[in-house]
This record gives C-alpha cells, sequence and structure tokens, in this order.
C-alpha cells in the first residue's frame, strides 16, 4: 500500500511541476484544477490548468504562442469571464474552489475562491435540504 501511495505523490508532485512550468510563462492568476487538484486522478489523467489573464484575444488565439507540456490542458479566462464564472456558479467554479493556487499576479485568488466555495456551500445546500 505504502507503494501506492509513493507512487501516486510522485505523480500529482510531477503534475503539479508541469502546471507550474506553463504558469511561469505567462502573467496572470494560474490555477491547478481538476483530477490532480482534487487528488481523484488517474495514471493516464490530464493536467489541467486555468490560466485568467488580461486577454485581448479571441478564446481560440489566447493560447497560440505559449509552449504547453504534452498532457497539460488549459482553460483561458479573461479576468472578467472568470468572475461571471463564479458569480453565476458555472462548473469551473467548483474546480477553482477545489484548485490549487500557483500564482496570482493578479491579486484575485481570494475573491475568486471566496465566491466559487460560495457556490459549493450553495450546491451542497440545495441538493442537501434540511
Amino acid at each position: 500500500m505504502e507503494k501506492v501511495i509513493k507512487w501516486r505523490e510522485e505523480l500529482r508532485s510531477r503534475a503539479i511541476e508541469l502546471a507550474r512550468q506553463v504558469a511561469g510563462k505567462v502573467q496572470g492568476t494560474v490555477f491547478l484544477v481538476g483530477s490532480y487538484a482534487r487528488g481523484d486522478f488517474m495514471e493516464d489523467s490530464d493536467i489541467d490548468v486555468l490560466i485568467i489573464a488580461q486577454f485581448t484575444e479571441p478564446p481560440h488565439r489566447r493560447l497560440m504562442n505559449l509552449d504547453v507540456p504534452p498532457g497539460v490542458e488549459v482553460i483561458a479566462l479573461t479576468v472578467n469571464e472568470a468572475l461571471n464564472a463564479v458569480t453565476k456558479c458555472y462548473p469551473i467554479a467548483q474546480d477553482i474552489a477545489l484548485g490549487i493556487t500557483l500564482k496570482d499576479d493578479l491579486g484575485i485568488t481570494e475573491k475568486l475562491i471566496s465566491l466559487a466555495k460560495a457556490c459549493t456551500n450553495q450546491s451542497i445546500t440545495t441538493t442537501n435540504p434540511t
């Protein structure tokens, strides 16, 4: 059992390192999200990185010049898009609430996580009424 735990810790450490490499290439707020952030990853899981930045390009052009390692999937949002997503409790809000902050050049992590956690609490209340 200890071998399995050590192996999973090594996989997660590798994923965090790859995500940090991506974070180091951009200016913005960056989260590791998805299965590696939640801890329910598998060996073949991709590494999901959320980049929130002052993008001016349309969504399909935001990452054209970003060199992303194999196995890393990047979601690129503007600050307004991210705030809108957590305010309206879109599914990405749960990812932000459970995510790992890799960098916060924009100083918005605390606000995003607070709004995202409110969504998570709201959905728990809705699904488990008292």
